[in-house]
């Protein structure tokens, strides 16, 4: 008994004094001037915002590629370059409208649409409350201007999931329209307009999608009581007439690449590394035009290239690949089409460790967005005291950020995820000031800090890496059972 004790104090001890030896290789080997070049180049004003299917986009997805390169990041099997084709459709929005009830008129600085196609929508109006299944009950819809109120009534749930609820239930009942009344609350209705007007981006997946983009889904703006005014008409006839608007095809890049792991049998299997890489682009404001986007995401990527360099020279067990998403800003899209067509085969991919934030305001801190929904906690919080940082979870559940970044493009196919981020702790002026705003430039960064940060992003990457314990889903999460039929656990 004694021996065993001996021996197993010893092997513990070899362990810990290799976890030491990693920790000191990734502390020496790390370099701020490599992490600060990368987000001076990214979110340079002439990349004028990485803005997807733009010149600037596609250099941004030529600096990640050639930096694989440099690195020693393998073009995936079968392919011989980095760029996996992303295929999207990109929809203008209607320039002219007009939604005609009785002798009230409501014009194109009234909507915005969801969802539209050229043309006069006519039907018989139907007012329905929040349109949901109760509200529709027994009603008959078909060949009707349905019209809602937006949402479910909690101001702190998604808008848009119900949305999309309603629209299915529309296009069953053989409906014309759909309008939804949306009263200003959290987000004001100029960001709404900015966010639904101009290039609207889905992805061409031909038929596969089963959602229809050509169904008219307005909302309308309610800030004088319009709920009373919809009451009143019921039966009466209205009409949507819309011009405008038009798609057009195009192909973005992803950027994919792999790190061969160093065991015969562990190297089958993947760790992924996620970051998006685009941004907005430029608007039309006054002054400085172009949103450079170095939190959102410039971080994110030079995370992964600085990941990138020092695995290719230091390889876990494990295989480690990465893939730099294209068009998340439109809808994790560029995620979305890698998980549809993976490169890389899912139930062989072990993990998803994604960047992505809007910025920092505890420089103590890395928050693990997703932190206790997977086996591998512990490894989280390991690999940010090894560097002085305390991994927490994300404080702002209600915000629902899992399933805003690519992670959840993962997820939803199974795949165990979080997003290890930048520390924040509150939605305060530190976060909003810089958050989608011109002043988002990589001169406002604290490189001391997002070095730390980033030596502890290799370190939880290599400790999954070597993980010899389980590594999935924590029972009971929304997760688990994708999880299970992808691996074959049931």
């Amino acid at each position: 008994m004694k021996q065993a004790l001996m021996i197993l104090g010893v092997l513990v001890a070899v362990a810990a004094g290799a976890q030491k030896k990693v920790v000191k290789q990734i502390d020496s080997e790390v370099s701020l001037t490599e992490l600060k070049a990368h987000l001076y180049f990214l979110a340079a004003d002439e990349l004028r915002g990485r803005n997807t299917g733009t010149l600037e986009n596609e250099i941004a997805a030529r600096y990640i590629a050639e930096r694989f390169r440099a690195y020693g990041v393998k073009t995936p099997p079968g392919m011989d370059t980095y760029m996996q084709p992303v295929k999207l459709t990109k929809g203008v929005s209607p320039q002219q409208t007009t939604f005609q009830v009785a002798d009230s008129t409501f014009g194109l600085d009234d909507m915005v649409f969801y969802s539209s196609s050229n043309g006069t929508f006519s039907g018989e109006l139907v007012y329905v409350n929040f349109g949901l299944e109760e509200d529709l009950e027994g009603l008959d819809l078909k060949g009707k201007i349905v019209v809602a109120k937006v949402g479910n009534g909690n101001p702190e749930d998604r808008l848009s999931p119900y949305t999309r609820q309603k629209r299915d239930a529309c296009l069953e009942a053989g409906a014309v329209a759909l309008v939804e009344l949306y009263r200003p609350g959290k987000y004001p209705w100029k960001m709404i307009q900015y966010y639904f007007s101009g290039e609207k981006f889905s992805l061409d997946l031909g038929s596969e999608d089963g959602e229809d983009d050509t169904f008219p889904i307005a909302w309308l703006l309610d800030d004088a009581g319009l709920v009373k005014f919809f009451e009143s008409q019921n039966g009466t006839n209205a009409s949507i007439t819309i011009g405008g608007q038009a798609n057009e095809s195009l192909t973005v890049p992803n950027v994919v690449g792999y790190i061969e792991g160093t065991d015969p049998e562990l190297k089958d299997e993947y760790v992924m590394i996620t970051a998006h890489f685009d941004h907005v682009g430029v608007s039309n404001v006054e002054g400085d035009s172009i949103w450079n986007g170095a939190r959102d995401n410039g971080i994110g990527i030079a995370n992964m290239l600085t990941a990138a360099e020092y695995l290719g020279k230091n390889p876990p067990k494990r295989s480690v690949a990465f893939l730099a998403c294209n068009a998340e800003e439109k809808g994790l899209l560029g995620s979305a089409w890698y998980a549809e067509n993976p490169v890389f085969p899912l139930e062989k991919t072990v993990y998803d460790l994604n960047t992505d934030t809007g910025g920092y305001n505890d420089v103590s801190k890395v928050t693990v967005v997703g932190f206790h929904r997977t086996s591998v906690t512990p490894l989280f919080a390991q690999a940010a005291d090894a560097f002085g940082l305390e991994a927490i979870d994300d404080p702002l559940p209600e915000e629902n950020y899992y399933d805003r970044s690519d992670n959840v493009s993962f997820a939803a196919k199974g795949v165990p995820a979080v997003s290890y981020d930048p520390g924040y702790t509150e939605m305060n002026e530190e976060i909003t000031k810089y958050y989608h705003q011109p002043e988002d430039e990589a001169h406002t960064l604290d490189y001391d800090y997002l070095t730390k940060y980033s030596k502890s992003f290799i370190y939880a990457v290599t400790l999954i890496g070597n993980y010899t314990g389980e590594i999935f889903w924590t029972e009971g999460d929304k997760y688990e059972d994708e999880g299970k039929a992808l691996y074959g656990k049931n």
